[in-house]
């Protein structure tokens, strides 16, 4: 909108303005308004109605009816509303989006795979033939829990229908057809919780993965350029013992590692060593403590002994968290695989946490 020239494609867009806070308390002043100022669709799609019945016949008829507009719905208004500074999104009585119905296609399971998050959730992803959604190619839908896919009794082979979810992301709605030779995959063994894989074992492979990923994510350590098939490459060849265990890798180890060559190796000792130098606040977020970002901000300048220091009442103080909350983080820094993590790091001189 602040763009001083006008390409063409910008010439083809347009704004509908479908509330005006504090604005003319008449309904029928406003639209003309808005209309005198060049917003000609507010006024010809805005219609009043009186009952529920007809607004569902002129939703239905927007719905089969070709529009100058692409839309995914219609809104439902009051004629008037409470003064906006009391506006809160998802939380007004006086106004309802009401959806149409989702674009839908069928479209065979061709794997169902099993993730396992870095606190130990466990999430389910089914492979499909791809299918073209709207503007999406959909090909991997996100099923959600494991208990989510036994309800569905999902397997390979399945014809399951698929449509857009309100921000456009796939989802299954229902298994339409079951192949009738089953062979569903099992899930994960063992059990993952966020005080989990801390330290690499055969059954912890995917748990210890995701924590790696996160450690380098711009919300802890913030290491530009790796990501999870560079993480496997790296312990696949160095055989990581827990998830700091690449801050010790050489020069040279890195630049002789299979896959990576000797720039790129040279590139990433750069940036374990920039790690290195990551303040205290960002190296508690990699290992996984359970606060939020607003008790992070809180306890700025602590150290790991003031951490151990605090009781449960002393954490419930702190803004965001509450009594669960405070006994997660008092399990999660008195936990064996924590403290040896805080040990070592103490030991490779990592801000906060030496022992004084």
């Amino acid at each position: 909108m602040m763009r001083k020239s006008t390409p063409e494609s910008l010439q083809a867009l347009s704004l509908f303005v479908w509330a005006w806070p504090d604005g003319p308390k008449s309904m029928s002043q406003r639209l003309a308004l808005l209309r005198d100022a060049g917003f000609d669709w507010v006024f010809q799609y805005s219609l009043p109605a009186t009952t529920a019945m007809q607004v569902e016949a002129q939703r239905a008829r927007w719905f089969n009816s070709p529009l100058p507009f692409v839309t995914d719905g219609v809104v439902v208004r009051e004629a008037s509303e409470p003064s906006g500074k009391h506006w809160l999104p998802g939380q007004e009585r006086w106004i309802v989006a009401w959806k149409y119905p989702p674009v839908a296609q069928v479209a065979e399971v061709k794997a169902v795979n099993f993730a396992v998050g870095r606190t130990g959730k466990i999430a389910v992803v089914a492979q499909l033939d791809p299918i073209q959604l709207d503007d999406k190619r959909v090909q991997r839908v996100n099923i959600g829990s494991v208990n989510r896919w036994q309800q569905l009794d999902l397997a390979p082979g399945d014809q399951v229908q698929v449509s857009l979810a309100g921000q456009g992301i796939p989802r299954i709605d229902s298994v339409v057809w079951r192949s009738a030779e089953r062979h569903k995959p099992e899930p994960p063994a063992g059990r993952f919780t966020p005080l989990t894989c801390y330290f690499s074992s055969p059954e912890c492979e995917a748990q210890f993965l995701s924590r790696l990923v996160w450690s380098s994510s711009s919300q802890a350590l913030d290491i530009d350029g790796i990501g999870a098939a560079t993480w496997q490459t790296l312990h696949r060849t160095h055989h990581f013992s827990h998830l700091f265990s690449w801050l010790v890798l050489t020069q040279e180890q890195l630049q002789a590692t299979p896959g990576l060559g000797t720039g790129r190796g040279l590139q990433l000792w750069h940036r374990f060593n920039l790690a290195r130098n990551q303040p205290f606040r960002r190296w508690i977020t990699a290992m996984g403590i359970p606060l939020s970002q607003e008790t992070l901000n809180s306890i700025a300048g602590v150290n790991w002994q003031q951490l151990l220091a605090k009781s449960e009442a002393e954490w419930q103080a702190l803004p965001g968290t509450g009594a669960q909350r405070a006994t997660r983080i008092r399990q999660w820094l008195n936990s064996d695989a924590v403290s040896l993590l805080a040990k070592w790091l103490s030991e490779q001189k990592i801000d906060g946490f030496s022992v004084q």
